[in-house]
């Protein structure tokens, strides 16, 4: 019998006498139970969302697996002059700090014939095909049957604890994630102090260590089964994560403490320490103490895939084996944990696909643009996948690096344009990315070729069981390479919309940056979006701030902005563009007279997406619980959706 069962016998046996027995072995059980239950509460207070989600039958091909599919290009249709104009007023001119030189009104067809040129864009497929759109009566009972059906989320029943909840205590850190922490913490706390002193009873730490073995490895998965009911990716649940592996570490320690004392304290310490379990009880101990040691801030964020994937990997096998070793009643969790990673593998591996991209420098973004033409379809506005490049030139370790980026691209674009990465110079890994890019880029002029193979795993996280186009306006706030996510974001709602299957009406895109020339290789993209928008069913603008003063204004000066798409000096004011697409919304909404044409019987909201620094993440979220409730209630709520640059 292993020490662990004999000590949790005879202590029972002890305290036969003295009251009631505690069976640390069905105590976990029924802690582990009520965590269990408490998980399902969760999934089913976001159960209505998640099936008015699965009512459509494009949410069960599309966010789960990546692939490539025919698409038939869309057939030209004339183009009809826009009634938009009665609705809202005319939107302002570029602002440039600089003298406003004498220069000619750029009218329509400019705005055409800038998203029809490429040569200066961030992509290689022509825009051309976004500037058909067709709005007969035919259209409009199209989209009335088409349109998805809007499930408000919580956040917009009880907004007041929602805007409660987000509020941010540290960087990462909410008011709802610290509940969650403290609840959790809570329930561990119990089960290690129930009737039980860890002084003098260190065997109950050492049960509720084992029992969270598989909520900690279910939690670091990619593809865990919690996160896919509710609609969360992993990275939006790797702070539970770290918090429960910490206290699996934690009840380790106290649970060899207790017992390191109590046998050096009776001279005893060399007798137990030589007994086989003992040594392997040890090891896992060293094994957890390593992973803690190894996963702090320090090395997860610069040594990632160098010192941290490793440490973990072989850290978390020792673990397992030694505490196997150590203990027998360990084995069905363990067990349970390896069918959980092993589950996990096999989605990963059915995920990944390999094919060959094409690269090309964008150097004014700082930034690496990757296509890969095969794979057209299978993700959702949002989503991210990991990238591996399978090429010596990323060194002699990086071709064997996974990193995560947001697509860029819109699924199954009629342009033939494949998935789209943005890669953003940041670190190592991507430094080298955009020197094999450079030197691509100078082979394909000198015709030598710049195709490369590459291992892309996914989709992973995105909006979850929220639909951007059941909400009736859009606000996509983005910082920086935040642009990547809400340009696939923006993409996909106008897409829907030449499609008939969006309520949108008012879309609003707001980039900050720091040089206003990071702006220049996404102008033909901006200008073919907005051009689309001038009679189609949504309306666009796209609101650019730069914080850094630019090294030629005269080249700013060059730019040619088509009217809705601006360029300010200055931080973005995002409560005052809130309120300006909420009433965009509402004005759209009635003077179209939606009730009627539009198959919705009442506005359906505002969705706020934003994606960058965590500070700019804080403004927005700032902005959201602060506007004023009854204008909130009349456009039928506002939600938030976020994607961090970091987890």
């Amino acid at each position: 019998m292993s020490v662990l069962a004999a000590t949790n016998a005879s202590t029972s046996t002890q305290a036969h006498s003295a009251g009631p027995t505690v069976n640390n072995a069905e105590l976990m059980l029924n802690v582990d139970i009520f965590l269990f239950c408490a998980a399902a509460l969760f999934v089913l207070l976001l159960l209505p969302r998640a099936t008015i989600r699965f009512t459509h039958k494009r949410e069960w091909v599309d966010g789960h697996f990546l692939r490539s599919d025919i698409v038939d290009a869309p057939a030209s249709v004339v183009r009809r002059p826009s009634k938009r104009d009665a609705v809202i007023a005319p939107v302002s001119p570029a602002h440039i700090p600089v003298p406003k030189p004498t220069q000619k009104s750029y009218e329509l067809e400019d705005t055409e014939k800038w998203a029809t040129t490429t040569d200066a864009s961030h992509t290689y497929a022509p825009h051309d095909d976004l500037m058909r759109k067709a709005s007969t009566a035919s259209g409009r009972e199209r989209r009335r049957q088409n349109v998805p059906t809007h499930m408000p989320g919580w956040s917009t029943t009880l907004s007041s604890l929602a805007a409660f909840l987000r509020t941010t205590i540290r960087p990462g850190l909410t008011i709802g994630k610290a509940l969650v922490e403290l609840t959790y913490l809570g329930v561990i706390l119990y089960a290690g102090l129930y009737k039980s002193n860890p002084f003098t009873q260190p065997i109950r730490a050492g049960f509720v260590a084992v029992s969270q073995i598989p909520i900690v490895i279910a939690l670091g998965t990619k593809n865990n089964v919690l996160g896919m009911l509710i609609g969360f990716g992993y990275e939006r649940l790797n702070y539970l994560h770290r918090f429960t592996a910490r206290l699996l570490v934690l009840a380790a320690n106290v649970h060899a403490i207790g017992y390191f004392y109590s046998w050096s304290a009776s001279g005893n310490f060399t007798k137990y320490i030589a007994k086989p379990d003992m040594q392997w009880a040890l090891v896992a101990l060293i094994a957890t103490d390593m992973l803690l040691l190894l996963s702090t801030d320090l090395f997860r964020q610069k040594f990632y895939n160098s010192i941290f994937v490793p440490s973990h990997i072989a850290s978390v096998i020792i673990f397992l084996v030694a505490v196997c070793f150590h203990v027998t009643y360990a084995v069905p969790y363990v067990l349970a944990a390896v069918g959980v990673y092993g589950l996990d593998r096999l989605m990963r591996l059915l995920k990944s696909r390999v094919a060959i991209a094409r690269l090309r420098p964008l150097p004014d973004l700082g930034m690496t643009r990757v296509e890969i033409p095969s794979i057209n379809a299978g993700w959702r506005a949002g989503q991210h996948v990991r990238l591996r490049v399978l090429s010596l030139g990323m060194g002699w370790r990086g071709w064997a690096e996974a990193h995560p980026f947001t697509i860029a691209s819109v699924c199954r674009s009629p342009s033939g344009e494949g998935l789209v990465l943005l890669c953003k110079k940041a670190g190592d890994w991507t430094n080298r990315l955009y020197e094999l890019a450079q030197r691509a880029d100078y082979g394909e002029a000198n015709g030598i070729g710049s195709n490369v193979q590459v291992m892309v795993e996914g989709p992973y996280g995105g909006p979850g069981h929220a639909i951007f186009g059941s909400f009736s306006g859009a606000m996509f706030v983005a910082g920086g390479s935040g642009i990547t996510f809400a340009l696939a974001a923006v993409q996909d709602l106008m897409k829907k919309d030449l499609e008939y299957k969006s309520r949108v009406r008012a879309i609003e895109l707001v980039w900050s940056i720091q040089d206003p020339a990071a702006l220049q290789p996404l102008i033909p993209l901006f200008s073919s979006l907005i051009a689309q928008s001038h009679d189609a069913y949504a309306s666009l603008r796209i609101s650019v701030f730069y914080t850094r003063a630019p090294s030629s204004p005269d080249a700013i000066r060059a730019y040619r902005l088509p009217p809705g798409l601006t360029l300010s000096p200055a931080r973005p004011k995002i409560p005052g563009i809130l309120a300006g697409v909420v009433d965009r919304s509402a004005a759209l909404f009635s003077g179209y007279k939606e009730k009627r044409r539009r198959g919705g019987s009442a506005l359906t909201g505002v969705i706020v997406g934003v994606c960058g620094p965590m500070g700019l993440g804080d403004e927005v979220r700032k902005a959201v619980a602060n506007f004023p409730a009854p204008r909130r209630k009349a456009i039928g709520g506002i939600e938030i959706h976020e994607e961090a640059f970091g987890w």
